[in-house]
């Protein structure tokens, strides 16, 4: 509950005004909704007695009180769904925000171990579960704390002995709200998150593996797992719709309870005459409401187990997220002021350590590449090489030692310093569904399509795009679908060739090429890269000829040079 406290505290904290008033336009259909109640129930008993004993009545005033109930009712309604989804969203697009940096700082410092399918599905699942906090929590609440005052004064105003009724009806409602909170419902949440979970990471490793799948017989394997984590959901949600009919029904008998006591305490204040009849319909109706306006509590209380849950885990990414502003936002302003350009890459006794591996991979690596130098690290398979390349690109911090850049501490550059003066060249370039130019321009936002063309003409790719009608409006799939091995490959050079770093590091760029793409790509790439140095993770000798030294990376992260 603590950390669901901290969650509301952070969307008050974001825009108090909206906060606060989307609970005070909430109260406007709820008082307009029983007040209609009332009145109309009033005014019917009146009017008929009046027409009965002759007596006049104006009707035109509640008539009127009645129209503008109505329309105040609707118009309350439309408002309070518009500003308290409006309020919502808005916190949740901040929070993700700061979630997927705190998640960033466990996975960059080295202390995330879950798988990131998962993870990636439980942010998104546990950001969209908050909803539930301000519009099925707090507003509610809040809504139903003012209701009972009002229905207390109302009563009230009719007779004392109402309130007792009154009282035990909001008793059973807050025991009613305290029900789901329970481990019993607690653990029906954690089930329903593992089901959620294993639905999602199933069905993308379906989808993404269905021809492997297809080709050795394991699809009807894979598409029961799918089915089995389905059915352990449909199980959770059948029990948590049972719980909800129980306590809907509970809700309402409470409801009828009241109901049927209030009939009997004004009825008798009707036939001794101390209330007239009009009086005491307005009131039954008006307490006839209630229920309603209660009832809305109750669907928050359902999903709190889930939500508390969920809130446990959002808020300690929002206080990761502080580390990834300590260890990766700008610090520093004026980096290429200072900046030597003596030596573009150093390590000093680098030591880095996997969680929860036994030994580190790299201990007291030591190393330089000179600015304009090319360098090419070798080295078995699973040595580091991969991990050197993360430690000289910033994507890792070392557990101890010093990696200079350009002279300065690599932990005190900016992040947006730190990616103008480094370009990473990985053997898979990732890329986004969208088009060629949308693709392109996360490595230069600022990038004319004049320079695009010219990226992809030193890529050797311009011709290929130009076949397409829609040349660089042309769709690219997630992940590069659409294009062959190779035309990613020079699609990623395009987007590195936007750039113009300090270092480029080259992880295994020819990997999975053959000797002519391979050799075309390399030259291209030392046709282009300039006067930046070059640390180049190698294992093929067209690679490595191209390297002013080698370096081997032996077991513990040691370096030889050959």
């Amino acid at each position: 509950m603590t950390a669901l406290l901290n969650i509301i505290k952070l969307q008050f904290a974001h825009d108090r005004m909206r906060f606060i008033s989307g609970f005070l336009i909430a109260l406007i259909p709820v008082v307009a909704g029983l007040a209609l109640l009332g009145v109309a129930g009033w005014f019917i008993t009146a009017a008929a007695v009046a027409g009965l004993t002759g007596v006049f009545l104006n009707i035109f005033v509640p008539s009127a009180l009645i129209r503008g109930l109505a329309i105040a009712r609707t118009a309350g309604r439309y408002g309070e769904r518009l500003l308290t989804h409006d309020a919502t969203f808005r916190f949740l697009a901040n929070l993700r925000v700061q979630v997927f940096k705190g998640a960033a700082a466990e996975a960059l410092l080295g202390r995330k171990l879950t798988r990131s399918a998962v993870v990636m599905n439980r942010l998104t699942s546990d950001v969209t579960a908050l909803d539930a906090i301000y519009l099925r929590l707090v507003v509610p609440i809040v809504v139903a704390v003012l209701t009972a005052v009002l229905a207390a004064v109302a009563l009230g105003a009719l007779t004392i002995w109402a309130l007792l009724p009154l009282g035990g009806f909001l008793v059973i409602v807050v025991a009613l709200c305290r029900v789901p909170a329970g481990r019993r419902d607690r653990n029906t949440a954690r089930r329903q998150e593992a089901a959620v979970d294993a639905i999602r990471v199933r069905t993308v490793d379906l989808v993404a593996g269905r021809r492997d799948l297809s080709i050795y017989g394991g699809m009807e394997a894979a598409s029961g797992s799918v089915e089995t984590a389905s059915d352990r959901l449909k199980d959770v949600e059948a029990q948590q719709g049972n719980r909800s009919g129980q306590l809907s029904a509970y809700a309402f008998l409470a409801g009828q309870l009241l109901f049927a006591a209030l009939l009997v305490i004004l009825g008798q204040l009707a036939l001794s005459g101390e209330l007239t009849l009009a009086y005491v319909i307005g009131g039954l109706l008006f307490a006839l409401a209630l229920p309603e306006v209660f009832a809305a509590v109750l669907p928050g209380a359902l999903s709190l187990a889930r939500t508390c849950l969920a809130s446990n885990r959002i808020f300690k990414g929002v206080t990761e997220a502080s580390r990834f502003d300590q260890h990766f936002s700008d610090q520093v302003s004026v980096q290429a002021d200072k900046a030597s350009s003596d030596q573009a890459l150093v390590f000093e006794n680098v030591v880095y350590r996997y969680p929860a591996a036994e030994e580190p991979v790299l201990t007291d690596l030591s190393f330089s590449v000179a600015a304009s130098e090319v360098v090419a690290l070798t080295g078995r398979s699973g040595c580091g090489k991969s991990t050197v390349s993360s430690l000289a690109s910033g994507l890792l911090l070392p557990a101890s030692g010093t990696i200079l850049l350009l002279g300065l501490p690599l932990q005190d550059w900016s992040e947006a310093d730190l990616r103008a003066y480094v370009t990473v060249l990985s053997q898979r370039p990732y890329f986004f569904h969208g088009t060629i130019a949308e693709n392109l321009r996360i490595a230069n936002p600022a990038a004319s399509d004049e320079e695009l063309w010219e990226a992809l003409e030193a890529a050797a790719l311009s011709d290929r795009v130009k076949e397409s009608a829609q040349g660089l409006q042309a769709i690219v799939g997630e992940g590069g679908l659409g294009l062959s091995g190779g035309e990613q490959r020079r699609l990623g050079l395009a987007r590195a060739y936007l750039t113009t770093p300090k270092l480029w590091v080259l992880d295994e760029l020819t990997e999975g090429l053959d000797p002519d793409t391979a050799e075309d790509v390399l030259a291209r790439f030392f046709a282009f890269k300039g006067e930046a140095a070059v640390l180049m993770i190698a294992h093929k000798a067209s690679e490595i000829a191209r390297a002013d030294r080698v370096l081997a990376l032996t077991e513990g992260g040691h370096i030889i040079q050959t």
